[in-house]
């Protein structure tokens, strides 16, 4: 079935699953966001006009009603996570209307966020396998709520083509409002005076405000709207390329056509063609038992990304645009200004490369019950940083059970050499710092450093 809709259960907003894949049919999810996270073998992703071959620990965003199918190897075992944005719209009011861009190897990896979001989507893949068929277990709803604002803060289609400005949060909704606009009025005609007299807002500032935020013409936006809507039609009815194009929006089939291939790499019948017959084939997956699925789930979370592993570009038509040039893609977007300051000696630059800032992060018993904090922590090293977990003080017996089930979630983590700082703003709270530090030492095997912050 080409609509496949994602039956989720009472109450709960993730649906997810491990499985083994050989191959999927052609399908969309009229009604769910997926992400597919590969825990063994490679896996072939086809989605709309892009196409990703995954190793073990890459994921992938596959957005709502966007076709798609995958391909695994023999011995692939894959998580497949489904998420109702429907039920995300007091994380972000925009959730529905969003177009995310997030595979492993390439914005997440650019924003030194890859194992960050690692960590969040094994938390929820470890959840869901001893609670199938049950209620999602606590904190589960944190941590799918957690991964949610990050992709909509952080990786939707203007942070991809827009990838170092920092957007507030005015401009932000005044875009995604003439957005979701321009998705529902797509095919009709003269779309841009309809918003400029929707938004009461004139046409050059739409086109301007669509150009500062996306980095990409108002006119390449709606292109590739209108383009995507085509592949619906084209795939589920019989009707001609020439009135398909005139449904989505376009007056000219010429101008159609070339937009088209400029995407799919090949002409609205060639991809008919060659795409319908994987709407029928049968889907060869199996179930993997519980206690794989969590021996590979443990694999990945001691599993960290490479620094020396540089990110990889999706390709869009878009992109080209925006650099002009197939040519050291990443390097034109990554390029930044060089700050002034005195040239560095060799010595300076040996000592600087050596050196880790700390960052210290507030640590509660929310942040640990939640679990992505500290499967994230790994990605500090990418950036040449340490975390400094700070734990404050609050009675003997609370601190000690925080700092006990914070050594529980680094060993399993394996986090190794933590450094934790114990904070108390009363002098008077000394001996009981004093005693938590010990306690730690003896029983717990953990060097905890007591900071007085008055």
């Amino acid at each position: 079935m080409f609509q496949a809709a994602v039956d989720f259960a009472p109450g709960s907003p993730v649906h997810a699953e491990v499985m083994a894949i050989g191959c999927t049919n052609l399908h969309m999810h009229p009604n769910a966001v997926e992400i597919v996270y590969v825990l063994r073998g490679q896996l072939h992703v086809r989605v709309s006009c892009e196409a990703f071959d995954l190793e073990p620990g890459d994921y992938a965003v596959i957005n709502r009603r966007d076709p798609h199918y995958l391909e695994g190897s023999p011995d692939n075992v894959t998580a497949v996570l489904h998420f109702d944005l429907a039920a995300f719209d007091d994380v972000d009011p925009f959730a529905q209307c969003i177009v995310f861009a997030c595979e492993s190897f390439d914005l997440a990896r650019y924003r030194r966020q890859e194992a960050l979001l690692r960590g969040l989507l094994l938390g929820l893949i470890e959840d869901a396998v001893p609670a199938a068929e049950g209620p999602p277990p606590p904190g589960a709803r944190d941590k799918s709520d957690e991964l949610i604002r990050l992709l909509c803060t952080g990786y939707s289609l203007e942070h991809y083509y827009n990838r170092d400005a920092s957007i507030n949060a005015g401009r932000r909704e005044k875009f995604l409002t003439i957005f979701r606009y321009l998705v529902d009025h797509a095919s009709q005609r003269d779309v841009l005076e309809l918003i400029a007299a929707e938004q009461h807002y004139s046409k050059s500032y739409i086109s301007h405000l669509v150009k500062e935020v996306c980095a990409v013409s108002f006119s390449d936006l709606l292109a590739f709207l209108r383009v995507a809507s085509s592949e619906r039609p084209l795939l589920t009815t019989d009707g001609t390329v020439h009135e398909i194009s005139a449904a989505c929006g376009f007056s000219d089939l010429k101008y159609f056509t070339r937009s088209f291939v400029d995407w799919f790499h090949q002409s609205p019948t060639e991809y008919r063609r060659s795409l319908r017959p994987k709407m029928l084939r049968d889907n060869e997956i199996s179930a993997i038992s519980g206690h794989e699925a969590l021996r590979l789930v443990g694999e990945h979370r001691r599993r960290v990304a490479s620094p020396d592993e540089g990110p990889k570009l999706s390709i869009t038509p878009l992109l080209l645009k925006n650099l002009g040039s197939r040519t050291d893609l990443f390097d034109a977007i990554r390029a930044r200004p060089a700050e002034p300051g005195p040239p560095a000696t060799a010595k300076s630059r040996q000592t600087l490369s050596a050196t880790k800032h700390l960052v210290p992060i507030r640590v509660d018993k929310a942040d640990l019950d939640a679990g992505y904090l500290i499967d994230g922590l790994a990605s500090f090293d990418q950036i040449n940083t340490k975390p400094c977990l700070v734990v404050e003080y609050g009675t003997k017996a609370a601190t000690a059970a925080l700092v006990e089930t914070l050594a529980t979630r680094l060993s399993r983590a394996s986090v190794s050499d933590p450094v934790i700082w114990l904070a108390y703003r009363a002098v008077h709270d000394r001996v009981g710092v004093d005693e938590v530090v010990a306690y730690a030492a003896t029983e717990l095997s953990l060097a905890v450093q007591p900071i007085l912050m008055p």
